[in-house]
């Protein structure tokens, strides 16, 4: 009892800190964005799936599954190394130049090796040209945008990147709907990927308009560039190959069922992913609001401490989210018009997936805080590994339920050593 008065005691003052410090107005205009942002991604993909056939929509899903594989070499891991590397040094102005200008000669050698990679593989694979173009491009534009997100989350321009969330979503959504309305043939699966992958393009050069362009600087000496240009590779190809590894897992179940059954196949369980939407906010606000604070904290021993209470945080919220998949059979039916109801046995075998992963997501975070992409990238390639195995062996058979139980079992191993890790790290005899 007396331990528990003293929590009762202490709560407000914690309270009132947050409030003092920002933080709890900072978490919830950027939490606001991302909901918004997210609804409205969530809205143009209902938008599409109501306009396609089921055939149409299959394709669309298939496609699009490659545009975050792409977005990863167009980033090759630059918004983690951005905020590792900018979030301490944000008062000088010199390094901060250096900085930027090595990120920018990354980004146009990634940028090379993806357009030759992609055509290569588009003329063996005889995919179709254009989609492989607009892949491409959308990739391209869309790492811009993670590009100056690490930019607002290093300098804590919260306010700023609350206005930025959302705007790839509106343009995309706007164009969606006028290109709906006002063109005389239904809209196919190709113009759809079109407007997904081009509309964010409308956002980069708003950046400028919402950042103090006084507080950056993009060049420095030629030496100190090339230097600082080894120092990131060094950095990011370990967190390249862990984006890499985790968003083809990510994204492998679509790309087999395409292989072993239908479009439509393909459709169920792209549409049933969809809701999930709204993890991604969770993900995207707890890594804007933790993953700097625990950069700055990784030789403090309140590193340990604050890793801890953002793991107690993030189960919270799992824990009342669950009671959230009762009402799934409802959602898809108002929806989708009832178009796919064998998307919801889909959707409940991967809600529990969904909410273990926000349970282990400051654990990763803390990986790349402390300077451990190499182990993020093992343990991405073993859920990838695990992956390719269960989705042979599940999805022939059992189709989009196999995919979803693949995806799930999958990620199993790579939880546990995640977990093995970090309980090693922090045990009372090696502190």
């Amino acid at each position: 009892m007396s331990r528990l008065s003293d929590t009762m005691k202490i709560l407000p003052e914690i309270v009132n800190r947050l409030r003092s410090s920002g933080f709890l107005r900072s978490f919830f205009s950027v939490g606001g964005s991302k909901v918004l942002a997210s609804l409205l991604n969530f809205v143009f993909m209902v938008y599409s799936v109501r306009i396609l056939s089921k055939n149409e929509n299959g394709i669309f899903q298939y496609y699009s599954g490659f545009l975050p594989v792409l977005l990863t070499v167009a980033e090759f891991g630059l918004p983690a190394a951005l905020v590792k590397y900018l979030a301490p040094l944000t008062e000088d102005k010199k390094k901060i130049g250096i900085l930027l200008a090595s990120s920018l000669w990354i980004k146009w050698g990634a940028f090379a090796a993806l357009s030759v990679v992609t055509a290569l593989a588009t003329l063996l694979l005889r995919e179709n040209a254009l989609a492989a173009f607009l892949l491409v491009f959308g990739s391209f534009v869309l790492s811009f945008n993670s590009y100056f997100e690490s930019i607002f989350v290093s300098f804590g321009q919260y306010q700023s990147l609350s206005v930025w969330y959302p705007l790839p979503n509106l343009f995309r959504l706007v164009i969606l709907y006028f290109a709906d309305q006002f063109t005389d043939r239904a809209l196919n699966n190709l113009d759809i990927l079109a407007i997904f992958t081009s509309a964010p393009a409308f956002t980069i050069l708003l950046f400028f308009f919402l950042f103090p362009r006084e507080k950056l600087e993009w060049q420095g000496g030629k030496e100190e560039i090339r230097v600082q240009i080894g120092e990131l590779t060094s950095f990011n190809r370990y967190a390249f190959l862990a984006s890499l590894f985790a968003i083809i897992s990510d994204r492998m179940e679509l790309f087999f069922l395409n292989r072993y059954h239908s479009n439509e196949a393909v459709a169920s369980y792209g549409t049933a992913l969809q809701p999930f939407s709204g993890f991604v906010i969770l993900f995207s606000v707890l890594n804007s609001m933790i993953y700097p604070k625990l950069s700055r904290l990784t030789e403090s021993e309140d590193f340990a401490k604050f890793l801890g209470r953002t793991i107690l945080m993030s189960s919270g919220v799992a824990l009342l989210l669950v009671p959230w998949i009762l009402l799934s059979d409802w959602v898809f039916a108002a929806l989708f018009s009832g178009k796919y109801p064998e998307s919801v046995p889909v959707f409940q075998l991967l809600y529990p997936n969904y909410l273990l992963q926000l349970v282990f997501s400051p654990l990763g975070m803390a990986l790349f805080a402390l300077g451990q992409p190499r182990i993020l990238a093992l343990l991405a390639l073993v859920r990838m590994l695990s992956g390719l195995v269960l989705d042979n062996l599940l999805i022939p058979e059992y189709g989009p339920m196999g995919a979803a139980g693949a995806f799930f079992l999958g990620q199993i191993p790579s939880w546990l050593i995640l977990s093995g890790y970090f309980l090693a790290y922090y045990r009372p005899t090696i502190k």
